[in-house]
């Protein structure tokens, strides 16, 4: 269900603004009145068991992660009755779809310079054991900070690699123009699946 500005969710946290909203849940802006700081809360509004076990996997993988290209998850919850709840750090910042819109003049040093801390971020999930793929990077999961670091978010077709297993429906949520051609059947994906998906981001970034 929608949450109300000025409401406290789990007696914790005071929603201040919606930051975005889809057909399964909203991204907001709230305040920890324990910790006396800005946090941003996921909801996943989708009681489907798919869905929720989802979420609950994006929360589980971005809660054992450390790489400053990458959100920090705080905490995550279920509110009977209501949703599952993802507490982040909140960057501020906007994301990279309107940012690549403004570059100008330096469109291909900001462009370049983006998507290489972007590569890091990914390398640093790439080398997990086991790896993380995270199967949906495009100009819109790329989050830039008001410090100017650009953050890779959105981890909810992410997985953990398994050789030789198969990309389940629950994960084909391509976003056509930048998903690597074996997302939109059921081949395996891989690094390689999110260092396409990177190479057609920063086309898009470059070229508009």
């Amino acid at each position: 269900m929608a949450l109300q500005i000025g409401e406290v969710l789990n007696n914790r946290y005071r929603i201040a603004a919606l930051l975005g909203q889809g057909g399964m849940g909203a991204v907001y802006r709230a305040w920890d009145v324990n910790l006396k700081m800005a946090v941003a809360v996921k909801e996943n509004a989708d009681a489907s068991a798919d869905a929720q076990r989802q979420f609950e996997r994006e929360a589980t993988l971005l809660a054992h992660l450390s790489h400053p290209n990458l959100p920090r998850v705080t905490d995550h919850f279920t509110l009977p009755g209501a949703g599952q709840y993802l507490v982040m750090d909140y960057e501020g910042g906007e994301d990279g779809e309107p940012m690549g819109a403004r570059l100008g003049a330096r469109r291909e040093e900001r462009a370049v310079f983006w998507v290489s801390r972007v590569g890091d971020a990914l390398a640093y999930l790439h080398r997990q054991d086991p790896p993380v793929i995270h199967r949906d990077i495009k100009p819109a999961n790329i989050r830039i900070a008001r410090d100017g670091r650009a953050m890779l978010v959105d981890f909810g077709i992410s997985k953990l690699f398994e050789p030789g297993g198969r990309t389940t429906v629950g994960a084909r949520a391509v976003t056509p123009g930048y998903s690597p051609p074996e997302q939109y059947g059921d081949a395996a994906t891989d690094a390689r699946s999110d260092t396409y998906a990177l190479g057609a981001t920063l086309y898009h970034l470059l070229t508009g």
